[in-house]
């Protein structure tokens, strides 16, 4: 007879936080996505082209990296944690990046067109999801949102680069191991 333990471990946990911070990320990016898309569809002249693509391009990976990896996280393997952890550095970067433009009221001179002239209710829920939130951030100098993306994006990669989460995706391979999911 096989006895499996049942007590919860701080592996789990973390784990758990992970898959759950990541599940928060995929959403804030998608719907970061779905808005800033129908933003410029109600109005193509008050966005830039260019940047909207590719803030949209980058949110929806973003999206997808974090929901894929939140799953295969869930299913303790060891790609999904390395998926969380490449994302949201990456997020991290970018938010740090808005919080660095913001504190040196870095203007880069295009002419880009952005949010800047909009009230705060218009671009806050936008600012909000992930990569639109940095890109918004770098551009219209807004820390809170700057912020928001470090915080979110680096609660995610403490808790899935921090040695329980990956002993629960070691457990895994373990004989008479199987999934918690």
């Amino acid at each position: 007879m096989v006895v499996q333990d049942t007590k919860t471990k701080i592996g789990d946990v973390t784990a758990i936080a992970a898959v759950c911070v990541a599940g928060v990320l995929a959403v804030t990016n998608l719907l970061g996505a779905v808005l800033l898309v129908r933003a410029f569809f109600d109005d193509p002249d008050r966005l830039d082209d260019s940047l909207t693509l590719f803030t949209t391009l980058g949110a929806l990976l973003a999206a997808a990296a974090f929901g894929y990896g939140g799953v295969l996280l869930a299913r303790r393997d060891e790609t999904g944690r390395w998926i969380v952890i490449v994302a949201a550095g990456t997020q991290v970067a970018l938010g740090l990046l808005g919080l660095l433009a913001t504190a040196v009221n870095y203007d880069p001179e295009y002419g880009i067109h952005w949010f800047a002239d909009k009230p705060v209710s218009e671009w806050l829920p936008i600012g909000l999801g992930g990569v639109p939130g940095a890109v918004t951030a770098i551009v219209i100098h807004n820390w809170q949102a700057a912020l928001i993306v470090v915080l979110l994006s680096g609660l995610a990669l403490a808790a899935a680069a921090v040695r329980p989460t990956a002993d629960y995706t070691l457990a895994a391979t373990e004989p008479g191991a199987g999934s918690t999911v």
